[in-house]
């Protein structure tokens, strides 16, 4: 009959499997399939113990040993069965889903390892005492001790113990070689993701298979592999934007008898949001070149498009109208469109200049005036606007400013320069710039600019740069 109760059980249990086990996320089946297994067992040493004292006349005390007996088969074999379903579940794992464990669901190996110990010792215990009663009670029981001598019962009784506590050994070393190949296989897993991350490949994940500590690391690392790849993709994105940003910028030099000029722009992030932009167009005095350079608030990926969009606006109206005027005022409403609500402006300065008659305009829409370093070293003259910046009022109507220039070196500049701060927290200045324009008047335009760039490099030294640095340079000389 013990052979139909184990039948018996091993169908209830492929039920119960299917029922209560294999529906669950995989990362709770090995727990629940433990405490499952482990009533089984229970149960059916307890359906045992019952059938033979009712059908047997066994007394309740035997049956009770039954039902100890299994429960303590019944824990190994149920470790041992959780821990080779947890180990199948590990080798699939890569096919298997990737969301973490619900935090109810959460069993941590601290906890599991205390109960896995504290059952063995309990179980152990239990039976080395019955059997030790049980000796006991069979030595009291003869009546040839006498005759037998003590020393060969005790030897009996000894060598019995020593099997059973052979078997449980053997049986609890199963189990942690079981518990060990597991760990081993979750810390496989985890470590191989880890060193392709090393490497800079970030094609994989760690299987998240468990409901324990391994879970938790795993996820935590699948998000940071998530956070990665997005700024993988988010450099790759701004790299992009800096080089379509980098392309709007001339490129070349405008042919115009009595100018030469040159510009350059450094961002301090990915993308930046000043601009500079030259052209040279017919006048209604003759042919005049043409320089923009502005500053939006702010940096980045926004500022960038902003810049664009400026940009974009003003070439397209300097091509319609002559009036400097109209041009600002034209983007302003455009713009002011744009950045309704968002806090955001931008400052331009606009300038023309003809060399026929050497007459100059500009409009300056809240930005730093323009610098004019004569020659002759006469005194430095400072091309200021009046107006506000684009953007902040729909409705302003710009000005424009006329003048004549001689002979000299025409600077223009967003506050990226001046601004500039060292460790000490002193900034670049006007006066620093100044000097180096001062000191270099008779060198070519892109020299000057490279030499206050180097400056400001110098001045600053390590300290992070804090904006965008641009600098405009126009050297202007008889026709």
């Amino acid at each position: 009959m013990l052979g139909a109760h184990l039948v018996g059980a091993l169908f209830l249990r492929h039920v119960l499997v299917r029922l209560f086990v294999r529906p669950l996320p995989v990362q709770r089946q090995a727990t629940r399939l433990l405490f499952l297994d482990f009533i089984v067992f229970v149960g059916t040493g307890l359906g045992v113990g019952v059938y033979h004292n009712l059908v047997w006349g066994f007394p309740v005390s035997s049956g009770l040993e039954v039902v100890i007996g299994f429960a303590t088969i019944g824990l190994f074999a149920a470790l041992d069965l959780s821990l080779e379903w947890e180990y199948r579940i590990i080798k699939q794992a890569h096919f298997l889903e990737q969301s973490l464990p619900d935090s109810k669901a959460f069993f941590p190996q601290t906890r599991r390892f205390a109960l896995l110990a504290s059952g063995i010792i309990i179980f152990v215990t239990i039976v080395l005492l019955l059997l030790l009663v049980r000796d006991i009670s069979w030595l009291k029981a003869q009546d040839q001790a006498a005759a037998l001598g003590l020393s060969f019962l005790l030897r009996s009784v000894v060598l019995e113990v020593l099997f059973v506590m052979g078997v449980l050994l053997v049986l609890t070393m199963l189990l942690v070689f079981s518990y060990a190949r597991n760990l081993d296989i979750l810390f496989e897993n985890q470590t191989k993701v880890l060193e392709r991350v090393s490497q800079g490949r970030l094609d994989s994940k760690v299987p998240v298979v468990t409901n324990d500590e391994f879970a938790v690391i795993a996820g935590h690392t699948n998000f940071m592999i998530d956070r990665l790849v997005e700024r993988e993709q988010m450099a790759q994105g701004l790299e992009l934007a800096r080089q379509i940003q980098t392309s709007l910028l001339p490129t070349f030099t405008p042919f115009l008898p009595g100018a030469r000029i040159f510009g350059t722009s450094l961002f301090c992030d990915e993308t930046g949001g000043d601009f500079y932009d030259y052209m040279v167009r017919d006048g209604e005095h003759g042919p005049q070149l043409v320089i923009m350079i502005g500053d939006v608030t702010g940096h980045g990926v926004g500022s960038a498009l902003l810049m664009a969009s400026v940009r974009a606006y003003m070439k397209a109206h300097l091509l319609q109208t002559s009036d400097l005027a109209e041009v600002m005022n034209r983007t302003n409403t455009l713009i002011s469109r744009d950045v309704a609500g968002s806090g955001h402006f931008v400052t331009v300065f606009l300038l023309s200049f003809c060399p026929i008659g050497r007459r100059v305009e500009w409009v300056g829409a809240g930005h730093d005036p323009a610098i004019f370093q004569p020659f002759d070293g006469g005194e430095v003259r400072s091309l200021a606007g009046r107006d506000i910046p684009l953007g902040v009022d729909p409705t302003w109507r710009y000005g424009v400013t006329e003048d004549r220039l001689g002979e000299g070196v025409l600077l223009m500049g967003t506050d990226g320069i001046w601004e500039a701060v060292d460790a000490r927290k002193t900034m670049f200045g006007k006066e620093r710039m100044l000097k180096v324009l001062r000191e270099n008047v008779m060198a070519s335009p892109q020299e000057i600019a490279e030499r206050i760039l180097t400056a400001v490099d110098s001045f600053t030294g390590n300290a992070r740069v804090e904006d965008d640095r641009t600098v405009v340079i126009a050297r202007l000389t008889e026709s």
